[in-house]
Parts: structure tokens; sequence; C-alpha cells
């Protein structure tokens, strides 16, 4: 026999709900897969597109350079009498206009003339290194004149070349010297690699060729600020990183170029002389060399100088207002041979030798590199230069270091190398056994080119050689106003810039983590191995990266020289799909969110089943509603139906009685329940069963008044007088959760038992103390015995004192002194001995509280103390649902049974922690009540149970409510609970008290705004508050009370639209 059955909407309902998820389900999953891979696809799609679009650009650029140089060299009027022609600025202009990305376009002569002009919209940083106005569109440079006489000239144009202003200034520049002039060739376009240009300093390429039939040279420079600045704007997401490097990993852009930049704090100037200020105020442009590799304190790229010498020189500019221009793209001998032709003022990390000492003036140190030396892994350690004896060592060239160790230790064979870099190759393809360079400039370049096969040797020792590891800038020494000021600012670079320097720059190895390095090569090994794997090329390939997934596209771009360069782009898998993929969750959201909402609309398709039992379901819904007047017979031909009507109008019958037997019951279930409550103490017996008689003639009372404050108030039916009856009968039903000792709590020392009897039982250990102290001092001096009598009967006397006072502090009271606290804290001091361990016979909880610490017996204890297992914490924070908007403050622990704790307190008997755990009864009452399924109309049950202890100005417990908070049957309530309790004769802490003295109380509570006056008045006016007192209170209660000295008069109580009225 089936046990379960579904109704036939039910049945139907169900196939079709079951039906539609299933079809769902399958539809969201085959989205989801399909999904998922359209988006990576179309998302690689547009990626690969990107990337083919930055290539375009960039060889589009090159392109148009190569034709723009062409067509140029082949203008006839490009030249007039070994000069630019008159229509020339212009035509250069137009060819920048249609070419954005062109920084610059230029003529030099053999003779060293040179013209320049400069495309302001070409880049931001084109117009902010020159220092050029929002209204400048063009800047022209022209150098002329030869020795003393030759000058550069800035001239500012507008628009319409229109001049605004021009400067002119001493120049050396001779562009006939530099690698663009030197390898133009008059047959096609040279392309150099990047360096910096000489009147902007930044950095860029030059596209030149020679002029027909001329020996004069005309250029198209683009900076490369604008190839990073078109590769940012290429960017699909903002961990997308893209380089366009040389295929040995040299960067030329990069969309990261902006990490690149020096970062310096705001560096003050510093305060100089007249003198020196003179020298600052000539505004002379003092050239400083900037190496190629020597990362990372001296090196460039893409011809931009960067390095920790670099930021220190800038910081030096900054704090002193000289001006330097960098010279790069040449090896450091041939720096060292223009500094010798005072083609350069200034050398960068330099060591302090006599060579260096010779060449000009060095500045004060402001680095220490140690030496290194490498060898391939497993090689013995080399602690000391002499170990390389009859040994073959790699060192670059140009370098004092080799003629020291050539001097000194002809045994070992020096091999100088062009760069860094070589010293390392020559080491790893056996050339050399060991490659010398300062350690940190050693561990910077192997790891900038990805070398992990080498081994390092530090602290290397060079006795007998004097070699020193500091480095220093090196002066012409036709400027010794320069090295003052260089030492000046050396001086004064504050500690915390420095640190950041440091930082920087990684010169503390312990600093070297895995955050990307200022270094010229791209940060990733991956990319040059790319490089040599062309099958790879043109496509996107996935890559695990330093534990992270990439896509990464690389593109090989032939330049029109020797060059070869490669664009790449990477970017993180996640950043690819990670968006595509919240988007698919989005639209099976919205699909599933359609699919529910489509639900309901299947109920229609049960109608043509259902329709016929329609009617009885209204039938039943009467009954549902308990509307059992309004249920009648249903005819119908169908005999289950008219069978199932007439059974349900005696089930309708049925459940009306059975109704009425649950009311009943439920009724007795509540008296039980206060009953309980009552009986649970001795102390408050009858409480529960008192209030709500009381608070229902009070409210009756209220509820009859129909001219007064209560004219607004009235029970609308039986089912509100028994919702408030029920709330007066469980208004305290959460004491059953109250512990009864603190309810009982008749002494302060009270926990379960009295603890006055511990207290008392460690007198009698000081009495028996004093009475063996005086028997062994008797034995010890017998002539003394009347001395000592009289020295125990003192502290006997004083013994019975203190226990007395104890014993009389602990009753509690209205009041205890300053002195009386003070002389309790005294009894701290006086000290027992304790000879048994008191860890033992615990329980678990006990034994839980007590201190780890381990004592040895005997232990001298206090007379009175407060231990910290006398607090008993709480095992887990008391939070409060918020729908119950309770504001109650929280003591911090659960109970403190400290004695001297407890004794101290002032009034009563009832610490802060046992007044919480007494009016913790009221939210006791409202979870209990809130959790109870009452209906409807007992709605309010919980709410008229938990307000009695609220006042009329917000200072009461649990939600501090206010006067507008609270409707007239809560007031009555409060006001019931406290005439009650003051009359109450079975409360351990009080007497009490007589109907005038509850009364009293009560008024100035109501003027106190505690309670409601116009409640306490009728509680008078009424004569409630005698036929209780006759009914429940004793006849030495009831004295004689005059009602008139508490009633307001009629202008007291205001006008009548302040009557009260039901909240």
């Amino acid at each position: 026999m089936l046990k379960v059955r579904w109704t036939i909407r039910f049945t139907v309902l169900t196939v079709f709900v079951f039906a539609n998820l299933l079809i769902a389900a399958v539809a969201i999953g085959l989205q989801y897969h399909f999904s998922k891979s359209m988006a990576t696809e179309t998302s690689l799609n547009y990626f690969n597109k990107t990337a083919n679009q930055t290539r375009d650009y960039i060889e589009h650029n090159e392109s148009r350079a190569i034709e723009s140089v062409n067509s140029l060299a082949n203008y006839p009027y490009l030249l007039q009498e070994q000069w630019v022609g008159e229509t020339t600025p212009h035509l250069f202009a137009q060819t920048m206009q249609s070419n954005p990305a062109f920084y610059a376009a230029y003529i030099a002569f053999e003779n060293g003339n040179f013209y320049e002009l400069i495309n302001l919209n070409s880049s931001l940083a084109v117009r902010t290194g020159l220092n050029a106005s929002p209204k400048d569109r063009w800047v022209t440079i022209t150098v002329l004149g030869q020795g003393e006489e030759r000058k550069r000239t800035f001239t500012y144009l507008d628009q319409d070349f229109n001049v605004r202003v021009a400067k002119a200034e001493g120049s050396e520049y001779d562009p006939t010297t530099r690698p663009w002039f030197i390898e133009a060739k008059p047959t096609r376009v040279h392309k150099t690699a990047p360096y910096l240009f000489q009147h902007l300093q930044a950095p860029g390429q030059t596209y030149s060729r020679v002029l027909p039939n001329s020996s004069a040279v005309i250029a198209v420079d683009i900076a490369l600020s604008s190839l990073s600045t078109y590769l940012q704007q290429q960017q699909v997401s903002a961990d997308e990183e893209i380089y366009l490097y040389q295929e040995t990993g040299e960067v030329i852009a990069s969309n990261l170029v902006d990490s690149f930049e020096q970062s310096m704090l705001q560096v003050p100037r510093l305060a100089l002389t007249p003198k020196q200020q003179a020298f600052i105020d000539k505004k002379q442009l003092f050239k400083v060399s900037n190496s190629q590799d020597w990362s990372p304190i001296d090196f460039a790229i893409s011809g931009k100088p960067q390095g920790y010498a670099v930021d220190l020189m800038s910081i030096v500019s900054a704090s002193t207002g000289l001006r330097f221009e960098y010279t790069n793209g040449y090896e450091w001998s041939e720096l060292v041979t223009m500094f010798e032709r005072d083609d350069l003022d200034i050398l960068q990390g330099v060591f302090l030798n006599k060579e260096n000492q010779r060449l000009g003036q060095l500045s004060s140190s402001f680095l220490n590199l140690p030496l290194s030396v490498i060898t391939l892994k497993g090689a013995e350690n080399i602690g000391r230069i002499e170990q390389l004896k009859g040994k073959t060592l790699a060192i670059a060239k140009g370098w004092s270091l080799s003629a020291l160790i050539k001097e000194h230790y002809p045994d070992i064979n020096i091999v100088e190398v062009a760069q860094l870099k070589d010293v390392f190759d020559v080491v790893r393809n056996g050339k050399a056994y060991a490659g010398i360079d300062s350690q940190l400039i050693l561990q910077q370049t192997g790891k900038q080119f990805f070398i992990d096969d080498v081994q390092y040797h530090s602290r290397l020792t060079l006795q007998p050689m004097n070699f020193s590891n500091t480095l220093h800038f090196l002066v012409n020494e036709k400027h010794p106003e320069l090295l003052e000021l260089i030492n000046l600012a050396l001086a004064n670079v504050k500690p915390g810039l420095l640190t950041q320097l440091d930082e920087k720059w990684q010169i503390n190895q312990s600093q070297q983590t895995t955050k990307k390095n200022y270094s010229s090569m791209v940060p990733y090994q991956s990319l040059i191995s790319l490089s040599a794997q062309p099958e790879l090329h043109d496509q996107l390939n996935r890559m695990t990266i330093n534990d992270r997934e990439y896509f990464v596209y690389t593109q090989s771009l032939l330049g029109h020289n020797e060059h070869k360069d490669m664009f790449a782009a990477m970017v993180p898998v996640e950043s690819v799909l990670g968006e595509s993929l919240k988007e698919i969750q989005l639209s099976i959201l919205f699909t599933g969110l359609c699919l529910l909402l489509m639900l309901p609309f299947s109920w229609l398709f049960s109608s043509p089943i259902v329709n016929p039992i329609r009617r009885l379901a209204k039938q039943n819904k009467l009954i549902n509603q308990r509307e059992f007047d309004q249920v009648y017979h249903q005819p119908t031909r169908i005999c289950e139906i008219e069978e199932l009507s007439l059974s349900m109008i005696e089930m309708s019958n049925s459940i009306q009685a059975h109704e009425r037997s649950q009311q009943e019951l439920m009724d007795a279930f509540i008296k039980i329940i206060g009953q309980a409550i009552d009986d649970k103490s001795r102390y408050t017996g009858g409480h529960c069963s008192r209030i709500p008689n009381l608070a229902i003639e009070l409210a009756q009372a209220a509820s009859k008044d129909s001219q007064g404050v209560f004219k607004d108030f009235s029970f609308k039916d039986d089912m509100e007088i028994r919702e408030f009856t029920i709330a007066a009968w469980l208004h305290d039903c959460g004491k059953i959760t109250t512990p009864e000792h603190i309810v009982d709590k008749g002494t302060k020392l009270e926990v379960i038992y009295n603890r006055i009897h511990e207290v008392r039982m460690r007198f009698e250990v000081l009495w028996r103390d004093a009475e063996i102290e005086y028997l062994k001092q008797i034995r010890i001096a017998p002539q003394l015995e009347m001395s000592l009598l009289d020295q125990l009967q003192r502290t006997r006397e004083r013994l019975r004192d203190d226990f007395s006072f104890i014993a009389q502090a602990n009753v509690g009271g209205e009041f205890m002194s300053q002195t009386d606290i003070a002389r309790l804290h005294s009894f701290s001091e006086i000290t027992w001995q304790r000879n048994f361990d008191d860890s033992l016979g615990l329980s678990p909880v006990e034994e839980a509280r007590l201190s780890s610490k381990t004592v040895s017996l005997p232990v001298t204890e206090s007379l009175l103390m407060d231990k910290p297992d006398h607090i008993v914490s709480r095992t887990e924070p008391m939070v409060f649902p918020e729908q119950f908007e309770i504001k109650m403050d929280v003591p911090e622990h659960l109970s403190n049974q400290g004695e001297l704790h407890n004794l101290t307190i002032t009034r009563g008997t009832l610490t802060a922690e046992d007044r919480f755990k007494i009016n913790e009864h009221i939210i006791s009452t409202i979870k209990m009540l809130e959790a109870l399924p009452l209906p409807p109309e007992l709605s309010r049950v919980p709410r008229y149970a938990s307000t009695h202890h609220e006042t009329l100005k917000g200072t009461g417990y649990p939600r501090r409510l206010s006067a507008e908070d609270l409707s007239v049957p809560e007031r009555v309530l409060a006001v019931c609970d406290i005439f009650e309790a003051l009359t109450a004769a079975d409360r351990p802490y009080k007497k009490a008290k007589p109907i005038s003295v509850a009364i009293d109380i009560l008024h100035k509570m109501a003027l106190d705004e505690h309670i409601d006056i116009d409640v306490f008045e009728l509680l008078l006016t009424s004569g409630i508050y005698l036929e209780y007192a006759n009914e429940y209170l004793p006849p030495s209660q009831i004295d004689a009370l005059d009602i008139n000295q508490y009633l307001r008069s009629p202008a007291e109580k205001g006008q009548p639209e302040q009557a009260i009225a039901m909240a």
C-alpha cells in the first residue's frame, strides 16, 4: 500500500517542473560549455588582431620614415647655398603632420652646421622635455659657428610659424660625430639603434641618408616615447605587457615604460653662497658620461640613462640647480678618451686610484662596491686574488684594475673583453677560468641575461694591491666650482632618499627579490627563447612564467639594416578569460532566473484538471482562515466531490471544536509556565500569577476610559484581551534560564552556597594559628606567659571584630562607604597558610579555569582575595540577533566571584555580571516567544511581554525604547510589574513596603519618566491598587493613603489632544 499520495495539481505541476528543470539544466550546461569555448576563441582572436595592428603600426612608422627620408632627399629645393631652403621648414612640418609619430626632421652639413624642426605633438614627453608652452607647435634648433662662437638656438613657433621666443646658448654639439651621420649612405636609408637624442635628452631612433650630390645628411627621428605611448594604448588588460626589443633581449620600447621612470621624492634646494649661486646662474650645461651596460649603477635602456649614479646625479641637479646632459652609445674606453679631450665634463662611477686621480678631480664617495669573481659552477672557492695564478682572468676593457693586477700578479693571464656580458661568455665557453668585476654588477648582469650556470665568489681579497672599492664622480679639473657643488649635494642627501635609491636599484643583495629589475633587457627569458623559434611566431602561445600562466605572442619585425627587432605581447590567462567567464556566468544566472520566473505559469497547465475541485479549494481556504461560519455545502454532480464537500463541513465543525480545546490547553500550559517560574524561587512565588490579574484589570480600566487620556485606546475584541493576558502571564518566562542562586542571592559572597563560611573558616585558621604561636612562645619564654596571653586575647578580639565586619558587609545594604571599602581591601594584606592542593577534587570546568602555573605547598594566601579563577569568562561572545533590536551593555565576563569584588558592592548584593544575568531573562523571553509559531492574533505577545523594563525616557532595557515607542498595554504592564515588586514580601534583598511607600516610589518614578504618569494615576483613581492590596497583601502593609497628593490638576495634564493613543 502506498503511504505517500499527491494531489492532481501537485502531480501535474511536479512532472512539468521536473521536465523544465531537466531541459534547462541540459541547455545551461551546453550554453556554458560553448560560451566558454567561444569566449576563449574570441579573446584569442582579438588579442591576435591587436598584436597585428601593433606590428602594422610599428612597421608603418618605419616604412613611412624611410619613405619620408627618401622623398625629402629627392626634393630639389631642399638646400640653398649650403643651408636649408626657404620652403624646407614647411616641407618638414607637412611631413610630420602626416606622420604624428615623427619627433623631428633635420639636416646636418659637413662643416658642422645643423638645422632641426621638432614636432611638439609627437609625444607629451617631447613637449615636457623642451619646456614648450601649450600654444607652441614647433621648435627649430640651429647650430652654427665655430669654436667659442658656436651657438645653439632654440626657436619656439606656433601653428603658423610665428616666433614666440628664441633662446641661444653656447654649444659644442657636432652632428658629424653622431652615428646617424657617420653611418648614413647615399643609396639607402640607415636606421640607428636606440640612443639618447642630444637636444631632447630622451631616447629614440634615427633614419638617415646622405643627400644626392651633396655631403649633407637628412634624417628623421622617432622618439621611443611615441612607441611606448602607442603600446600602452593597445592594452587589453591592466596586466598586459608589451615589448619591442632586439632579438638579443635589449628593450626598445614597452607599455611599461613608466615603471622605468625615476621616482624621486621632492628634493629641497640647498642654501648656496653668492659665489656658488653665480656659478649656477651661468646655466652652463655639463656633459656627463652614460655607460651602456654597467647595470644597476650606470646603463641605458633604449638610449635613456638609468641607474643608481644617474638618479644620484638627478638629486644633485635638483638640490643645486646644476644642468646636466648625458652622452651614451660609446664603450667605456671611448668615454674616457672623450673626457681627456674635454668632450665630457663628468665621468660617472669611477674608482679611487692613481690613474683616475691623474685624469681629474674625484668627488666624495657615494657607494661601496666590493669585488667578486665568477667561475663555472663546481670550481673551488676563491677568496684571494693570488689563487688565480697561472689561470686566465677576464676583465672588461678599459678598467684600471687590469693594469694593477698585471703589475702585482704577472702570472695571471688577463683577457680584456669589450663588454661585461662578454666576461660571462668567455668564462662559460672555457676561454677564461674566471671573470672579475664588482659583486653587485656581476650578479645584476647574470640576472639580466638569465645566466645561472656560473658561481659567484664574494669577499675577494686583493692584498697586497691597494684598491679602493668606493665609487666617485670624476670631474674635469677646469670646473673646481662644479666639484664643490657636487660634494655639497652628496653630503646633504637625506638618509631616507638614499634608502629609497638602495631599494629601487637593489643595492643590498638581501633586497634582490622577485620584483622586476630596472634593466635594459626584457624581464623574461621565455621572450628571448621565442625569438629563436620562428615556428612559434605569429600565434598565441600558452606558457607558464614565474608560476603564472600567460598568453604570449611574438612577431619578428625585420629592420632595413642589420637589426632584427622583435615584438612581444603577453597577458595572464585569467585576465583574458576572466571577464568572458564572468559574462558567461551572468548569462547563466539570467537564464536560470528566467526559468524560475516562468515556474508560476506552470500552474495554468494544471487548470483543465483541477477546475472541478477549485470551488472546494475555496471552501478549504475558509477553513484554513478559521472562518468556520462561512463554510457551506457545495452541490455537485460528481459523487466524489459531493462526498468531499460533506466531509469538509464535518471537518470544519471538528476543527472548530479542536481549536477551542487547543486554546484551553495552551492557556493551561502558559499558566503552568508561570507557576513553574514562581515555584522555581521561594522568594518570587506568586509574581507571575499576580501580574496578569493586576494588569488585565488596569488595562480594562484604561479601555473603558472614553473621555480621558485613554479615550483612543480600547481592546477591540476578546482576542486582543487574550493576547495581552498571555503576554502578562509570560512576561517573565525567560527567568526559567536565570540561575536560581543569582535570583535568590541574599548575600554578596553567595554563589550556589554562601561563601561567608569559607571566609569564616579562614578566621578559624588564623584563630588556631594565633593559639599555636602563643603556645610556641610560652615554651620558648615561660616568663612572658601573661604578656603573650594578653597579646593572644587582643588578636582574638581583632579577629572577632574583623569577621563581624565582613559578615555585616556580606549582607548588603543601601550604601557602603569608601572607608568600609578601604577596610575590606586591607584584609587582603592578612595572610594564612594553605597546606592542601586546591586543584584536587574539581570538575573539568573548574580545572579549566585554574591557572596552569603550579605552586609548591604550603602556600601563603590572603584572607580576602580576587583570584583569576574567580572570573568565569564567556566561552563565546554574546551577539544579539539584529531583528530583536536589543541594546544592552554586555559585561566582559560571564561572572566574577572575586571575594573583594563582591564584598565591595556598594548597593545590594549583585555584581554587574549578576545584574546582567538577571536582566538577561528578558532576552530569553524575547527568544522564547519570538520562536513560537504564534498566530496573527497573538503576534504582539513577544512585544508586550518584553517591554515591561523600558522607560519613557529611553533608559530601560532591552531595547532602550522611549515614550513614542511604547503602547498603552506596554506601559500598563511596566507599572504593574514595579508595583507588584515593591509590595512583594518575598524578596531576599529587601523588606516588603507598605502601600503608601510603594505608591510614593511609583510617583517619583512617574515624575522621572520611568513609568507613565497617566497609567500611574489610573491605578490610583480606579482603586485597583487597593483592590490588589486587599486580595494579596497582609493587613500590616495596607496603611492609610491620600491619593490626591499624587494626582495632577487638569491644567497640569495638558490639552485633550495630548491624550495617549494606542501605539
